[in-house]
């Protein structure tokens, strides 16, 4: 009992210190093997999105597998218990058809094991796998199981933290980011405007001003015909300013997604493409006012990557709703880029899909990005909904 306490209280002090997951499964595996009397201890973590289980730590000289040995859902006993969210208690894992040997691992120098699910007690969501090796034949009890799973329970709670901590972070860094770009896109955008409206609307009124002017000085005179001149160029010109204001304005804000909605919004965007086949098929979906914008915003991003790196000569636009919330998926069969596959954001800064993941991130969506070279592109925003 007191050896159960003082290894409990190990574990509390271990999950409860300022350290990343990565630190706290290595440190509690060390303390498992040490309190059990087995010879090793492995911890996988669940990865939800790729259905598999991780390793994420081990005693000594397998520490070094980290990060390289995976199990998908239900394979081997690891996955088995993972996917079960029960224990397996193995006295000889060469009988135990659901075992399955990793060289790596060296599963030849142990006999016995036991595996229990890292739990969260709500819902009994599984968070990874525990396992404790033996070398010489041994019938884990009871006692070792109850040890093992309030080691492991403990465990499940604690990486649960720091995976939330992590994100918490990783979603203030990215707001963060978001706040620099949209102040520095603010910024943009009023030196355009004020560009546009300097060049464009100003120097028209101003050269409507001199006909009005002109037609004025006219009207008295014997030669109508200057007058009706003058008039005739002074409408062009209001024309051209109006339809300058127009082009500003909508700039500012797309006015079809108040007057059509967010579907006739999205094909009058497509449709304006510069590319040979467009194809689109909408379903009709109602959202908030501000979800709608973000979705308008990322469709015209990422029709804005297909314009200026794809040349693309078909492009498809999807948007509908079904189990999983609403999907909306650009598509084009480009020039593309390969993926990096190390995490790196090379690739989604070079084309702009930076800004789609940070406008997904602000609306709660996420966003898969596949592409190959010379094989296209497909940006798709999953947005979950109740």
């Amino acid at each position: 009992m007191r050896d159960e306490v003082r290894l409990l209280g190990l574990v509390i002090e271990a999950t409860s210190a300022d350290m990343g997951v990565s630190e706290v499964v290595q440190r509690v595996a060390n303390l498992v093997t040490e309190a059990t009397g087995s010879d090793v201890c492995f911890v996988h973590l669940l990865d939800e999105e790729r259905r598999c289980v991780v390793l994420a730590g081990a005693t000594p000289p397998f520490d070094q597998q980290v990060g390289k040995v995976e199990l998908a859902l239900g394979e081997g006993i690891a996955g088995w218990v993972a996917l079960h969210a029960e224990p397996a208690v193995v006295p000889d894992k060469w009988q135990d058809t659901r075992y399955r040997y990793i060289p790596a691992l060296r599963g030849e120098d142990y006999a016995s094991m036991v595996s229990v699910p890292m739990l969260i007690p709500r819902g009994r969501r599984v968070v990874g796998v525990l396992n404790v090796h033996s070398k010489n034949p041994r019938d884990y009890g009871a006692y070792d199981l109850a040890l093992l799973t309030q080691v492991a329970n403990l465990m499940a709670r604690a990486i649960e933290n720091a995976r939330l901590y992590q994100r918490l972070a990783e979603r203030e860094e990215m707001l963060e980011s978001f706040a620099t770009r949209v102040i520095e896109a603010q910024e943009q955008e009023r030196r355009r405007l004020a560009g546009e409206i300097h060049d464009g609307i100003s120097q028209r009124l101003i050269s409507l001003w001199y006909h009005l002017l002109a037609a004025e000085d006219g009207a008295n005179a014997p030669d109508s015909d200057v007058v009706k001149r003058e008039l005739a160029v002074a409408k062009e010109l209001a024309t051209a300013a109006l339809e300058d204001a127009r082009g500003a304005i909508v700039g500012l804000r797309p006015t079809t997604l108040d007057d059509l909605g967010l579907g006739p919004s999205l094909e009058s965007l497509a449709r304006s493409l510069p590319v040979e086949d467009v194809s689109v098929e909408l379903e009709t979906v109602s959202l908030p006012p501000h979800v709608e914008v973000a979705l308008y915003r990322i469709a015209q991003e990422a029709f804005q990557n297909v314009v200026k790196h794809a040349g693309a000569t078909r492009v498809e636009l999807r948007l509908h709703r079904d189990d999983d919330g609403v999907r909306m998926v650009v598509a084009d069969d480009g020039r593309g880029f390969a993926e990096d596959r190390s995490g790196g954001s090379a690739n989604r800064h070079a084309y702009g899909l930076l800004g789609i993941q940070e406008r997904a991130e602000l609306i709660g969506a996420r966003v898969t990005v596949t592409s190959l070279p010379e094989r296209g592109t497909t940006v798709e925003v999953l947005l979950p909904l109740p």
